[in-house]
């Protein structure tokens, strides 16, 4: 009789420790609804921050059609994906080559969990918002093949995760102080193709201060001549009139001299 009682009372302990447990997850995570239960469901705050980037927008082709506001799951529309292990926050956001037009909603800035950020091949026009630069969990940025203009936001300087930035505007946007691009020490891929840097006569060394970066386009970029002088791994640098062979022993770029034109 005491062995039952035991036996009974140990699984009501389990059920409510479980249950507790539940608790904690969904209001840590926000992937709960109001009784404490687990869902998929996306966060409102999320889903709110994709439609106002949505209505910013026009959209020719119906690329945003699974955008829907009446669609609580925003984690399964098109273009977007959400993390379980960070509470079913949205994670990664790719809306390339979608064909669409406007300005970028600052709304994309409460994407607080974003690490992956693919705009290329859109109409994005106006200035690359300095919001931006409050995405500090993005490990890969490209907002290549726009139509932005101005001055690219010193505020980039914040994302320190960044592995992969791809900015190729082919002459519409201009950089006067790279510095920003010194903090990026995580860096792998960096293309500017076509951002002036004719004002930044200090980019030799925040370029040679970046010391995981293996892949550098900086073609039509408007800089001097240079020679570089390698203990390192290849870069791939378009835009310099000079060529080199790889290899294989050279692991990073100790020495940039830069040589003024003629």
């Amino acid at each position: 009789m005491h062995r039952c009682v035991f036996i009974i009372f140990s699984f009501l302990l389990l059920c409510i420790q479980n249950t507790t447990t539940n608790q904690l997850v969904a209001a840590e995570g926000g992937g709960g609804d109001d009784n404490g239960v687990i869902t998929n469901k996306c966060l409102d705050k999320e889903r709110d921050a994709l439609l106002q980037f949505k209505a910013n927008l026009e959209d020719p082709y119906g690329s945003l059609s699974t955008w829907r506001p009446e669609d609580d799951e925003c984690c399964e529309w098109r273009g977007v994906m959400c993390g379980d292990e960070t509470g079913h926050h949205v994670t990664w956001l790719e809306i390339r080559s979608f064909g669409l037009v406007g300005e970028i909603s600052p709304s994309l800035v409460n994407l607080t969990y974003l690490n992956h950020l693919d705009l290329f091949g859109n109409f994005f026009n106006g200035t690359i918002p300095k919001s931006f630069g409050s995405l500090t969990e993005l490990m890969f940025l490209d907002l290549s093949n726009n139509s932005f203009y101005g001055t690219i936001p010193e505020e980039f300087g914040n994302l320190t995760n960044l592995q992969n930035l791809y900015l190729d505007f082919f002459g519409r946007c201009r950089v006067e102080n790279l510095q920003w691009l010194s903090h990026l020490s995580l860096l792998e891929t960096l293309e500017m193709d076509g951002i002036s840097l004719a004002k930044a006569n200090h980019w030799v060394n925040v370029i040679s201060s970046l010391p995981k970066l293996s892949r550098l386009s900086l073609e039509g970029c408007d800089l001097s001549k240079v020679i570089f002088f390698f203990i390192s791994q290849l870069f791939f640098i378009y835009s310099i009139p000079l060529s080199w062979k790889q290899q294989s022993h050279l692991i990073r770029v100790s020495l940039v001299i830069p040589i003024n034109q003629q």
